[in-house]
C-alpha cells in the first residue's frame, strides 16, 4: 500500500497556548469524520489521520500520515480549515502561513526506471532505496505546491514512465462506433502532389505552412460555409470573436497544456516600447542584409503569450472567477475568425498535419445532461453534412490528452461515459484514415481550472467540438479529385465558377 507522511507546519497570527484543547478537539474530529471522508467503507485504513502534533508560540506543527485515499496534502488543508473556523470564531486567531517541511512518499514494491529518476531529480525530490520498494523525499513545499496536486501528478508521472519502460507500447487500434458505406474512389492520387502542380497551393517558407490560392480557398470557404449553415446555426450557437493571442496566465489554466505539451506551442516574446533598443540590430541588418537573431534576441522581452493552439482557450476565460445561474444555461458559442497553431514537432505531413491550420471551434457550457446531449448532436449532424459530401467515413472513440486522468471512463454502449467521439475519413492514396472532428465532453476539467462557478453550486460542464476545415478541404479532394464537374452537386452550385489560379511563367 502506497503509503504517505507529511509533516506540516501551520503559523498562526498569535500564540496558540490558550487554545490547545481547542486544538486538540478539532484535531479529533477531524480524524474521526473530515479526513476518512471520501474514503471508500472498505478503504477507511486508507484515509488520512493526524498521527502527532505540537503547538509553541504561533507555530502548529502536525504530521499527517495517509494511503491512497484523502491524500495527506489534502488532508492538511481540510485540518487547516476546521482549525481556522475554530480558532477564529473562539480565539480570534488567523491561520496565516502553511507548509510541508518534509514530505514522504512510500511505494512498496516499485523499483524506478532510470528515466523516472532522472526526471523526478529535476524537480527536486529525492529518491531513497528501500528493501520493500522505493521512498521519495521532498522538502521545503510551500503552500502554492500543495495546493497545486504537484504530488499527484509526479505520481502519475513515475508511473507512466515505468510502465513505458517495462512494456513497449502496442499501436492502438480505433474503437469504432459507427460507419458509412464503402465508397468507389475514382480519384486516387495524392491530393498534396496535385494541389501544388495545379498551383492551388505553394509551400511558405515556414514549416508545415501553406499559400492557399484561390481556388483552393474558395472550396475551402464553402465547406466551412455548409457546417455552419447545416450544423453550427441549426443548432442555435451563437458566433465569437475571440483572440488568438493568449496570455501565459491564460494558457496555465488550461489543463494538459503548459503542463503536458509546452512543446507544441508557439510562443510569442513582445518588443518594448523603446525604438533604440533596436538600434544595434537594425544597424546589423543593414550592413549584412542577414537577419542578426542573436541581437532579436537581446531586444525582445520574455516570452508572454502562445499563439492559440486550442483556439477555445479565450470562451473559458469569459467566465473565469465569476458566476452563472444554471437557468441561464446553456450558453453555446463559435468561432471561425481566425487560424489556430500548433507546432507538430516531427510530425508535420503535407497538407494533412500543419502547423497552421484553419478551425471552427464550438464551445459550450451547463448542465452536464445538456452538454453530452449537445455534442451528440453536433456528431451526429457532422455525420449527415460528410455523408451528403460524398465521403467515406467512421466515427470512433478517443480520449484526450487533458482528460486521461480523472476523466469519463469510457463505455462504448452509454455516450455519457464517452469523452470523445473522433469523425474520420478514408484517404484513398494511402489507404489511412484522417480525423476531421472531434467531439467532446470535458465535464469539469475547465470549470475547476477556470474556476467557474454556479450560483448555487449545482454541477456544470462544459464541451466543445473542433472542425478541422483545412482537413475538411484536403480530405474532400482526395476522395473526389479536382475536377468539379464530378463533385456533388450541392457542392458545384455553392461553389460556382473556380477562380484559376495564378499563372507562373516557367
Amino acid at each position: 500500500m502506497v503509503r504517505f507522511e507529511l509533516k506540516a507546519e501551520c503559523t498562526f497570527s498569535g500564540g496558540l497556548e490558550a487554545a490547545k484543547k481547542d486544538i486538540e478537539a478539532t484535531i479529533a474530529q477531524a480524524n474521526e469524520v473530515v479526513l476518512k471522508k471520501g474514503a471508500p467503507k472498505d478503504k477507511e485504513t486508507e484515509a488520512a489521520k493526524v498521527v502527532s502534533w505540537h503547538a509553541a508560540g504561533k507555530m502548529l506543527d502536525a504530521t499527517i500520515v495517509s494511503g491512497r485515499y484523502v491524500r495527506a496534502h489534502v488532508a492538511l488543508f481540510r485540518l487547516t480549515k476546521l482549525l481556522s473556523e475554530v480558532l477564529g470564531r473562539k480565539h480570534k486567531i488567523g491561520l496565516r502561513v502553511v507548509a510541508a517541511k518534509e514530505y514522504k512518499i512510500s511505494l512498496p514494491l516499485v523499483h524506478l526506471s532510470e528515466q523516472a529518476k532522472r526526471e523526478l531529480s529535476k524537480i527536486g525530490c529525492e529518491i531513497k532505496p528501500d528493501p520493500y520498494g522505493t521512498i521519495l523525499l521532498m522538502y521545503d513545499l510551500d503552500e502554492a505546491k500543495l495546493r497545486s496536486h504537484m504530488v499527484d501528478r509526479m505520481l502519475k508521472m513515475v508511473e507512466e514512465i515505468s510502465a513505458k519502460a517495462e512494456v513497449p507500447a502496442a499501436p492502438a487500434e480505433a474503437k469504432v462506433v459507427q460507419q458509412g458505406a464503402r465508397k468507389e474512389h475514382h480519384f486516387k492520387d495524392d491530393p498534396l502532389e496535385v494541389a501544388k502542380e495545379l498551383g492551388w497551393i505553394a509551400q511558405f517558407p515556414g514549416r508545415g505552412q501553406w499559400i492557399y490560392a484561390a481556388p483552393y480557398a474558395e472550396l475551402l470557404k464553402t465547406i466551412e460555409d455548409i457546417l455552419i449553415e447545416k450544423v453550427i446555426i441549426k443548432l442555435g450557437f451563437k458566433e465569437f470573436m475571440l483572440p488568438k493571442l493568449i496570455p501565459l496566465e491564460v494558457i496555465r489554466k488550461m489543463p494538459g497544456y503548459l503542463d503536458e505539451m509546452p512543446d507544441g506551442m508557439y510562443y510569442v516574446c513582445p518588443p518594448p516600447r523603446e525604438p533604440e533598443v533596436f538600434a544595434d540590430f537594425k544597424r546589423e541588418l543593414k550592413l549584412t542584409r542577414h537577419v542578426p537573431v542573436d541581437k532579436l534576441k537581446k531586444c525582445l522581452k520574455e516570452p508572454s503569450y502562445v499563439l492559440a493552439p486550442a483556439q477555445c482557450e479565450p470562451f473559458y476565460e469569459f467566465f473565469a472567477s465569476k458566476r452563472v445561474r444554471l437557468e441561464d444555461l446553456p450558453v453555446k458559442a463559435f468561432d471561425r475568425s481566425g487560424w489556430t497553431y500548433r507546432w507538430e514537432g516531427g510530425g508535420v505531413e503535407g497538407l494533412t498535419r500543419v502547423q497552421e491550420f484553419r478551425r471552427i471551434e464550438l464551445i459550450f457550457l451547463g448542465k452536464p445532461e445538456d452538454m453530452v446531449k449537445i455534442r451528440d448532436e453536433v456528431k451526429d449532424r457532422s455525420v449527415e453534412v460528410v455523408d451528403e459530401l460524398g465521403l467515406e467515413w467512421r466515427v470512433a472513440v478517443a480520449t484526450p490528452f487533458y482528460m486521461r486522468e480523472g476523466g469519463i471512463e469510457e463505455d462504448m454502449t452509454d455516450s455519457t461515459k464517452i469523452a470523445t467521439y473522433d469523425l474520420e475519413v478514408l484517404m484513398p492514396h494511402n489507404g489511412k484514415w484522417l480525423e476531421l472532428g472531434s467531439f467532446n465532453v470535458n465535464k469539469t476539467k475547465f470549470v475547476e481550472t477556470f474556476k467557474i462557478k454556479e450560483v448555487k453550486n449545482r454541477e456544470i460542464w462544459t464541451g466543445c467540438c473542433g472542425f478541422g476545415s483545412s482537413r475538411w478541404t484536403v480530405a474532400f479532394l482526395a476522395q473526389h479529385g479536382f475536377d468539379p464537374s464530378k463533385w456533388p452537386k450541392h457542392v458545384r452550385d455553392r461553389v460556382g465558377s473556380l477562380s484559376e489560379p495564378p499563372k507562373i511563367a516557367k
